[in-house]
């Protein structure tokens, strides 16, 4: 079996071992051992690699063992440049030019000896390779200044130096790769005149003529007036203000966010449009849209999702809200129950006049008591809040302020933000408020009352006409609106 030592072979395993090539090692009747193996294209992660007979499901072989080369103790190679002014050639290419110019090895080993035995020779150095010049020099390469032969395997000597640092390695790049090859391409492309070639007018006239002479639906959109993302297309009648009679306008007026002017109205006119909501019986309806408005302010002041979440539930937001006897109270008691339901720890403060309480006001605390909401009575007993909510004031009512005068001074000490809802025009005095929420149209607040929200609750359209107020909503597609 030593006689396939050395054969480049391909074993196929099949399964899960593969296919293997690589040079036969060793070899007998069971096994198999292959050095610089590849398995399945990839390279062997070991040297070597022994196959039992019994794996093995075709071979084939792909090289024969090539015979071993001589010692070669003694060579001279003569190469000759080229002559022509291209790259110059390389050495096996003068090698294969020019077969005569090597030199037959000469072997040094019977003919060398000395005759005496005491006496040892220091074993033949090979013969540097001379490198014959040509009849002339390259002028394209200007650092190529080698000529004739030089020495490509002395060495040079301890103590001295035989020239420049770089000057080896210099002459053995030459050597290697000769002359710098010269560049295929001499010019660049000219992008700007093959453009200049492409004519797209004629390209697009043909383009149009081969249709038919049909419109160009892309063209002609180009050439239409551009239309910004908020305008239509169709020709829509201009947006009508909503315009108030003098005897009812405060001589003020808001703007919204999108342009809009909506007009402030007078205190005595507020009254008249909440009595007109009272006559077709939508307080009621006004009352739940305003506390929930509310509730989705205190919401956004006590944190928003990020307090609200699940895994922050040991730490609660706390709102407290104030409310009065009247429906404007009832409001915040629903405000208060709505934010319980968001797992916010409301508390009511209660009016001491809760025995004049509406009926709508005794629903709401009943409703509130079964969904676990905490009523106070005293200002004393009430938590640091996150949120304080302020339903004091009736705007049907228009009465003093005074009874709550013990809940004002309490929210005057907390530093929550406090979220007046229908609050009086002229505000609670050393109270500021974060945010005001007020229905129908706003009156002109006092800018302690901080921002003013634009409530929607649904009015109808006749209760406006009948005050000689030409309205169109301005809520859009929000039912709640800052004004500025």
């Amino acid at each position: 079996m030593s006689k396939w030592v050395g054969y480049a072979v391909s074993v196929n395993c099949g399964g899960p071992l593969g296919c293997y090539q690589g040079t036969i090692l060793e070899a007998d009747g069971n096994t198999i051992t292959l050095t610089k193996a590849f398995r399945n294209g990839f390279p062997y992660p070991k040297s070597q690699v022994t196959l039992n007979a019994a794996d093995i499901k075709d071979l084939k072989i792909i090289e024969e063992a090539k015979p071993e080369r001589a010692e070669q103790t003694h060579s001279t190679v003569a190469v000759s440049k080229a002559n022509k002014k291209g790259t110059r050639a390389t050495v096996c290419e003068n090698l294969q030019a020019n077969p005569s110019s090597i030199v037959s090895q000469q072997c040094s080993n019977g003919n060398n000896k000395s005759s005496s035995r005491g006496a040892t020779q220091p074993p033949a150095r090979s013969k540097p390779i001379d490198i014959q010049g040509g009849g002339g020099r390259n002028k394209n390469n200007n650092n190529n200044n080698h000529s004739g032969s030089f020495n490509m395997m002395t060495s040079t000597p301890k103590g001295g130096r035989s020239g420049p640092p770089h000057d080896k390695a210099r002459r053995r790049n030459e050597a290697c790769f000769g002359d710098a090859a010269e560049l295929p391409y001499d010019d660049d492309f000219d992008f700007e005149g093959n453009l200049a070639l492409f004519d797209k007018q004629a390209l697009w006239e043909e383009m149009r003529v081969a249709s038919g002479g049909r419109p160009d639906v892309v063209r002609a959109a180009d050439e239409a007036t551009r239309l910004r993302h908020d305008e239509n297309v169709l020709q829509a009648e201009p947006v009508a203000d909503i315009r108030v009679p003098d005897d009812l306008a405060a001589h003020s007026r808001y703007v919204t966010d999108d342009g809009r002017a909506v007009p402030a109205v007078a205190p005595h006119a507020r009254r008249l449009l909440w009595d007109a909501m009272r006559r077709h019986a939508l307080l009621d309806t006004a009352l739940v849209l305003g506390a929930r408005a509310a509730a989705d302010l205190a919401l956004r002041l006590a944190g928003g999702g990020r307090r609200l979440e699940a895994r922050n539930a040991h730490q609660a937001p706390v709102a407290v809200l104030l409310c009065g006897a009247s429906r404007a109270g009832a409001a915040g008691v629903l405000a208060a129950r709505l934010l319980a339901s968001h797992a916010v720890r409301a508390h009511v403060l209660l009016s001491p006049r809760v025995h004049a309480a509406s009926p709508e006001l005794r629903r709401e605390l009943a409703a509130l008591a079964a969904a676990g909401g905490a009523v106070h009575a005293e200002p004393a007993s009430l938590p640091a809040p996150d949120v304080l909510v302020a339903a004091l004031y009736d705007p049907l009512d228009d009465g003093p302020q005074d009874e709550h005068a013990a809940a004002l001074a309490w929210a005057r000490r907390s530093r929550a933000a406090l979220v007046a809802l229908e609050p009086p025009a002229a505000g609670w005095e050393g109270v500021p408020a974060r945010a005001s929420l007020v229905g129908l149209l706003p009156p002109a607040l006092a800018p302690s009352l901080g921002r003013v929200y634009l409530v929607n609750v649904a009015p109808p359209a006749r209760l406006f006409r009948d005050l000689q107020i030409s309205y169109r909503s301005p809520f859009g597609a929000a039912s709640m609106l800052p004004l500025n």
